[in-house]
Order: structure tokens, then C-alpha cells, then sequence
């Protein structure tokens, strides 16, 4: 299986590192953004093919950040994470294209799992779209 790239956008130091321990461990590459502009920087130059995104991730509108990701790279996707999330914000997500949503705290093994399902449904609809 080759390398799926990932991108974080988090805050949270014990998380990022406990995350970072795990996907080094297998075939998985991870990039880590702080803020919006990062995030929107790193989408640009590397292509990640899941985005994983804390809401509470101070400067970044998660729903706008979703929107515009979502809008400029349909097939990347996205996974937020979330310690309240009302359910008016998970129709708001899944609307704007979030692959899925996950209560934090979050166990990292169904994380790792959830990412290698997203990359693999996006590997098949990439494929299905380009024939």
C-alpha cells in the first residue's frame, strides 16, 4: 500500500504527539497545521488525501475550512473531531462533505482505521471517476 498522506489541524500537543507516534508506525505520512492558513497552505503544496480537523483549533472557522477545502479539493477527506458537536453541526458537516465525525475523546486505532477507509473509498471513487 503506498503512503497515505495526512493532515492535522490541531492545537492540542498531547494529542498531535500520541497521533504522530502512531501513524509513524505505519505506512501513513503526516503533515501538522495549527491554523487555517496552514491548513490552506499545506492542502495547496501537498495534497493530502485525509484531512483530520479540531473545530476548537484556535483561528480556524471549521465549517468555512471545510467548505473551502471540500470546494477546491472535492476528493480529500475530511474528518473532524470534536469534544461538543450539536447535531445541527453534524448535518452542517456532513452537508459541506465531512467523510466523518468523531467524539473526542477519540481512540487513536479507530482514528488509524477510519483514515486507511476514507483513503481507500477515495482511491475507488478517483478511479470509478476517471473512466
Amino acid at each position: 500500500m503506498e503512503k497515505i498522506k495526512i493532515l492535522l489541524i490541531d492545537h492540542e500537543e498531547h494529542f498531535k504527539k500520541k497521533l504522530s507516534e502512531r501513524i509513524k508506525s505505519r505506512v501513513l505520512e503526516l503533515d501538522v497545521a495549527v491554523n487555517r492558513e496552514q491548513a490552506l497552505e499545506l492542502v495547496v503544496n501537498v495534497k493530502p488525501d485525509v484531512m483530520i480537523l479540531n473545530p476548537k483549533t484556535p483561528g480556524n472557522d471549521c465549517m468555512e475550512l471545510l467548505w473551502e477545502v471540500k470546494t477546491t479539493f472535492p476528493d480529500i477527506q475530511v474528518i473532524i473531531l470534536s469534544r461538543h458537536y450539536s447535531i445541527q453541526n453534524r448535518m452542517e458537516a456532513v452537508v459541506a462533505g465531512a467523510y466523518r465525525l468523531f467524539e473526542e475523546p477519540v481512540d487513536i486505532d479507530d482514528l488509524i482505521n477510519t483514515i486507511i477507509q476514507a483513503y481507500k473509498e477515495r482511491s475507488i471513487n478517483n478511479y470509478i471517476s476517471s473512466k
